[in-house]
């Protein structure tokens, strides 16, 4: 035995081992929750950096955005969508003209994923958005992959929008 460094029992040794591990666990879990952008402010599409899809229904030119993790609440096309970034479904919208807008929401890294679906009589759409927040925190890039719409034929297109303030 050496008197400088003593010889732990085992079921210490263990308890140890377990200790560190949730240590560094907790931490990494952490830290993986400040990587998460705050995609409040109010922000203009810019069309010379977009790639809207040719038979895109009518959307709006800008969104406002309120981020308080894990609540997001924003304003776009005259609608507000309210979510909640914990992977489950919820009601972001009802529109007495465009029926319930059903969300699911979550975070890829630092991108978040919107998955929603609206039923409106007999068709509906579903469509998943991803929205990524520049470096510098300037620009946001959404980009939309409609699987279904009662409007059209599934499309992919990949917006830009400027922060304004």
């Amino acid at each position: 035995m050496n008197a400088r460094y003593p010889v732990l029992p085992a079921n210490c040794r263990i308890i140890l081992i377990i200790l560190v591990f949730f240590f560094c666990s907790g931490a990494t879990h952490l830290s993986a929750q400040q990587v998460r952008p705050n995609l409040s402010g109010t922000w203009k599409l810019n069309l010379s950096k977009s790639k809207l899809a040719p038979q895109r229904p009518f959307g709006g030119d800008s969104y406002k955005i309120k981020h308080l993790e894990p609540q997001l609440e924003m304003v776009h096309g005259g609608n507000t969508y309210r979510y909640v970034t914990d992977g489950k479904q919820h009601v972001a919208n009802v529109s007495p003209g465009e029926g319930e807008t059903l969300a699911k929401t979550y975070w890829d890294g630092d991108t978040l994923v919107i998955e929603k679906r609206q039923e409106i009589g007999q068709g509906g759409s579903s469509w998943v958005s991803r929205y990524t927040l520049s470096q510098d925190g300037k620009s946001l890039t959404v980009t939309h992959h409609v699987n279904r719409s009662s409007f059209s034929a599934a499309f992919d297109e990949s917006l830009t929008y400027e922060k304004q303030q």
